[in-house]
């Protein structure tokens, strides 16, 4: 039987905790701010710790995140911690915050409410992980040095284990087919605006960014679970000045083995053929005229655009105008000789 401090200021969520706690065979004690934390942390060792990050200094005071920051800061620096999973709202912002606080020490993280991301998975990880002696604070201290990203059918697999990204998840499959584009051997760089511009109309550069953050945060977690630490930028980078690139020492493709940027390279070719012929069209035009899905033809625009061999000259929407940038020229007269 193992012990497990619960940090919650709500009463209703640290009863939740504790009845899944108690159902697992363990025992629980519970503080409702960090001053009772700390003190129960002296008084006691435990086996793990759920921490709930907008928690009072005192009991009943203000809920403040950084309260609870701080006090992973000073648990994670006791000499005996106990593992700390770090208990998040879902959205943008938990995800956000669950990357940080992994890479200030906690073990893991799980979202509220809990039918959707059970705590007991969480909690059984982390005591096996804390059990096994020294081997795996071993395998634990392993780094995160790049590897495979490979898109299967049924998920996204980094370093062969599975970070998401099923098919139906489109928005970060694509997102990461038009990062996997290379232009002299480096990784494309485009800001949220610019993937959302080649998505369908209803996805917003928020979206993008959501997605990409929560891709990020089961990267860390899955990882995590397989005792490798991977940083919120150690598979996609924010870059310098806005935008996103994968970071150089990852590879990605297919379960195929052919890689996801040859679908887009051979749109953008197939693109650039009615340029050279027309010069400029509208985006209508240029959809009547290749016969590829009109989202593929948007993300094939939306690449040559990045690649700066067109260029848009007026319009919005489907009457969108784009021209054929002059450095492109020469291949224009070529294919006029021949």
């Amino acid at each position: 039987m193992k012990r497990i401090l619960i940090i919650d200021d709500q009463e209703d969520v640290r009863a939740e905790l504790r009845d899944r706690i108690e159902s697992m065979n363990h025992e629980s004690e519970e503080a409702a701010s960090q001053d009772e934390a700390i003190r129960k942390l002296e008084d006691l060792a435990y086996d793990c710790v759920l921490l709930d990050l907008s928690i009072p200094l005192k009991n009943d005071g203000v809920t403040r995140i950084d309260h609870g920051r701080n006090l992973l800061q000073r648990i994670v620096a006791m000499p005996s911690a106990p593992p700390v999973i770090v208990i998040t709202s879902h959205g943008l912002n938990g995800h956000k915050l669950a990357v940080e606080m992994i890479n200030l020490g906690a073990a893991t993280f799980v979202g509220k409410p809990f039918e959707d991301d059970p705590v007991e998975p969480k909690i059984q990880m982390v005591l096996d992980r804390k059990g096994d002696n020294g081997a795996t604070a071993q395998k634990s201290d392993k780094a995160f040095s790049c590897g495979v990203l490979v898109l299967n059918d049924d998920g996204i697999e980094l370093c062969g284990v599975t970070v998401g990204g099923v098919r139906g998840n489109a928005i970060i499959r694509r997102v990461v087919e038009m990062l996997a584009q290379r232009t002299n051997g480096k990784f494309r760089k485009a800001s949220a605006q610019t993937l959302a511009d080649a998505l369908p109309t209803s996805v917003t550069p928020p979206t993008v960014t959501s997605a990409i953050n929560e891709f990020r945060s089961q990267c860390t977690e899955k990882l995590a679970a397989a005792h490798i630490k991977c940083g919120k930028n150690d598979v996609i980078l924010t870059v310098k000045g806005g935008g996103y690139q994968f970071a150089p020492g990852i590879e990605v493709r297919v379960g195929n083995e052919e890689t996801p940027a040859s679908q887009v390279d051979q749109d953008c070719e197939l693109l650039l053929k009615q340029f050279r012929r027309r010069n400029k069209m509208t985006v209508k035009q240029v959809r009547d005229s290749v016969e590829i899905p009109a989202t593929r033809v948007k993300t094939a625009l939306a690449s040559l655009a990045g690649r700066k061999a067109i260029e848009i000259v007026s319009g919005s929407g489907s009457t969108t105008t784009y021209m054929l940038i002059k450095a492109e020229m020469p291949a224009q007269k070529e294919m006029k000789t021949k």
